[in-house]
């Protein structure tokens, strides 16, 4: 007969008859064990608690077991199966494998575990935190990563012995299916995630290669390849992608779809021949539609509103600039979002199409079948849009036709790589555009950069670092910052001092004194000097709000936003 949780407690640790009855009247009213009340209260510990129940289902109870954990079958059985955290193999035991668990009623994991090991699990407990703590140590850096490519490689190694070099197409399409292999490409797929890296790039230099991961917008190695294993894991990489494994004389670009952690991703692969090899770059996008919330893109109150106005109207051109990766695809996608449930035709024309959102039409551009930003834009204006989103305006055509459709009652989103919001319009007249044609159908420019934001973990107020606080009083004068924070690097943050991004933006809503000055060609310095005399809020501002708020560091915002004038 299994004996009652208290009574086990009372044997172990001084618990007083009101407190167990207490706690028993609780469990019976809203359904919760006896033992975790206890705990919640303040009766016992929890080795207290985990140790009673150990004995109630005779299980092995154990502390201090890092030394215990075998790390050998983590690497060699799949990862998956215990970066959940809900258990850990340990060493000993021949013909039975023993696991520790905080569940002793997980019979799903025990049942999944000894499937795939094809052996008898004997579950031994231990404490919910002594368990996560060595889980963390041993998953949350790259140990096992490392680790488990080590051995990737070794394996792969004593597999093959011939130069792939010399090897024929046939043979290289076998070896990329040879377990190593495959095993390596899921391993940095899945490691990548796990880090929230946007970007995978596989490197090959003449003695070895590199795969880097780009992280908050910084790129960082992660592992080395042998040259013995770089040929198969770009195949592979490439049989994946659909590209073809022969031509590596010409760039190529392909997609995978891949799945990780319960969610879908998309992998966009892209191939370029180099002096060593083929330098294969891998972009992640994740199919979150909550990535696109209006009100979560990092904009002040009175901003977003503004924003909000401008996409509700009925048409103009709406422009968002700024360089490669700042996220103006994510800015526009989620304007889109914020209107895509209004009785309106949503058109967008991409190149590529990242971002799969329902209700909205979407075309590819395919510049060998000739469709091209110009073709697509006249065919999608014979299909009754009422909003048009064009990937980006890169000539004279694309524009003439963009701003021709703002004026003949369609809204019309772009990009347009400038480095603030006002160059803008000086770039539209660059391609062709004149200013009179510009001040009647541009409704607003919004520019903007992605800052990495401060780890939350270890960030503190501090003075600026000297070298920083020389560069600010050469911008700014000997005005000093209200409040500036910095990060010493930890443990939740990969030791960066930072983890993940937010935008920092300036917003031009174009009125009837900016469309006279623009269609009488006002210089770019007149511009500027008539939105800061009316409180604009340029980038920089933007940016210094973000540090005072200790969302970001000074150092971060003079390393994004240009100040050159």
């Amino acid at each position: 007969m299994i004996q009652k949780l208290g009574t086990i407690i009372q044997s172990l640790h001084p618990v007083t008859p009101e407190a167990l009855e207490a706690a028993a009247q609780q469990s019976a009213g809203i359904g919760r064990f006896i033992g975790e009340l206890l705990l919640e209260h303040g009766d016992v510990s929890e080795t207290v608690l985990y140790k009673a129940l150990a004995k109630q289902f005779s299980l092995e109870f154990i502390t201090c077991f890092h030394q215990e954990v075998n790390v050998e079958l983590i690497r060699e059985l799949d990862i998956k199966l215990f970066k959940s955290g809900r258990c850990l193999p340990l060493v000993g035991g021949d013909d039975i494998l023993r696991i520790v668990s905080d569940d002793p009623f997980d019979l799903e994991m025990i049942l999944e575990i000894e499937s795939v090991c094809n052996m008898p699990v004997q579950t031994v407990l231990a404490a919910p935190s002594e368990l996560k703590a060595i889980h963390s140590r041993l998953f949350d850096g790259d140990t096992v990563f490392k680790q488990a490519s080590g051995r990737i490689f070794k394996e792969y190694e004593q597999k093959s012995h011939q130069n792939d070099e010399s090897l024929s197409i046939d043979e290289i399409r076998e070896r990329t299916e040879s377990e190593p292999v495959v095993k390596l490409v899921s391993l940095i797929f899945d490691e990548a995630i796990k880090c929230r890296a946007s970007d995978i790039h596989v490197e090959p230099y003449e003695f070895n290669a590199a795969v880097r991961f780009r992280i908050d917008g910084m790129l960082r190695q992660h592992i080395e390849v042998t040259r013995y294993m770089y040929t198969p894991l770009t195949s592979r990489i490439k049989i994946l992608a659909g590209l073809d494994i022969a031509e590596k004389r010409v760039p190529q670009d392909g997609r995978i779809r891949y799945s990780a952690e319960g969610r879908a991703f998309d992998l966009r692969v892209s191939t370029l021949p180099t002096h060593y090899g083929e330098k294969t770059v891998i972009r992640i996008l994740k199919h979150d539609n909550t990535l696109f919330n209006f009100s979560n893109i990092g904009m002040a109150p009175a901003q977003l509103e503004q924003l909000s106005g401008l996409i509700e109207k009925p048409q103009g051109m709406l422009f968002v600039t700024g360089p490669t990766g700042s996220g103006k695809s994510s800015t526009l996608f989620s304007c889109l979002n914020r209107i895509r449930g209004k009785a309106i035709n949503i058109t967008t024309i991409e190149n590529p199409i990242e971002y799969k959102l329902e209700g909205i039409n979407q075309v590819q551009i395919n510049e060998k079948a000739g469709v091209t930003f110009a073709t697509a834009l006249r065919s999608i204006l014979r299909q009754d849009p009422d909003v048009i989103l064009i990937g980006e305006i890169r000539d004279g055509e694309t524009a003439q036709i963009a701003v021709q459709s703002s004026q003949t009652g369609h809204l019309v989103f772009s990009t347009l790589h400038t480095n603030d919001a006002i160059s803008a319009v000086t770039r539209l007249k660059d391609l062709g555009i004149p200013g009179f044609l510009i001040s009647s159908s541009l409704i607003g420019i919004l520019a903007q950069r992605l800052v990495r934001v401060l780890c939350t973990h270890c960030k503190k107020e501090q003075p600026m670092q000297q070298e920083t606080s020389i560069r600010w009083k050469t911008l700014f004068g000997p005005q000093p910052l209200l409040k500036s924070f910095t990060a010493a690097g930890c443990e939740n943050c990969q030791n960066s001092g930072y983890k993940g991004r937010i935008g920092i933006f300036e917003l031009i809503s174009v009125n009837e004194n900016m469309r006279s000055m623009i269609a009488d060609n006002a210089a770019e310095s007149e511009l500027r000097a008539y939105l800061k005399k009316n409180g604009f809020v340029s980038l920089m501002q933007d940016g210094l709000r973000k540090v005072e708020m200790g969302i970001t560091s000074a150092e971060e915002v003079l390393r994004v936003v240009q100040t050159d004038g």
